[in-house]
């Protein structure tokens, strides 16, 4: 009986599982013209700097060369660092605590922004879970 479930399961699991996959077949269809004609200002900016030898961002502000939308981007310098591995210093103090600090210390390089960051993560994820436990705790007591 016990193995006449089993199948039963495995079968269940097996056939969920391939209409699942099924269904999400078209998502990995790529359009190679909208991807072309995303990435078409980007094409004409790069030539532009290839063509005229800009160095900096500021350079291409001073002579009009970038587009409404690109001059109108506030880009400060803390937007153009890279966070660590792709995910804010906040999530990696909030998430890991202090061996969070320590990632985000030493993979941007003593980055102060990013381990302030950090260590403010740190300290809400902290709180967070104190206030958790302690509701936890109370109503633990409450029901006993």
């Amino acid at each position: 009986m016990k193995f006449r479930i089993l199948l039963l399961s495995l079968l269940a699991v097996m056939l969920s599982t391939s209409t699942l996959f099924a269904g999400q077949a078209d998502d990995f269809k790529i359009d190679k013209q909208k991807v072309q004609d995303e990435f078409a200002d980007l094409t004409r900016l790069e030539q532009t700097v290839a063509d005229h030898n800009y160095l900096t961002l500021s350079e291409l502000k001073e002579d009009s060369m970038l587009s409404a939308e690109f001059a109108s981007m506030n880009l400060s310098s803390s937007m153009m660092m890279e966070s660590a591995l792709g995910i804010p210093g906040f999530w990696w103090g909030c998430i890991f605590g202090p061996i969070g600090i320590l990632i985000v210390y030493l993979v941007t390089d003593n980055d102060r922004a990013e381990v302030k960051s950090a260590f403010t993560g740190c300290i809400v994820g902290t709180a967070v879970s104190a206030v958790f436990y302690l509701i936890y705790y109370l109503a633990w007591a409450a029901a006993i």
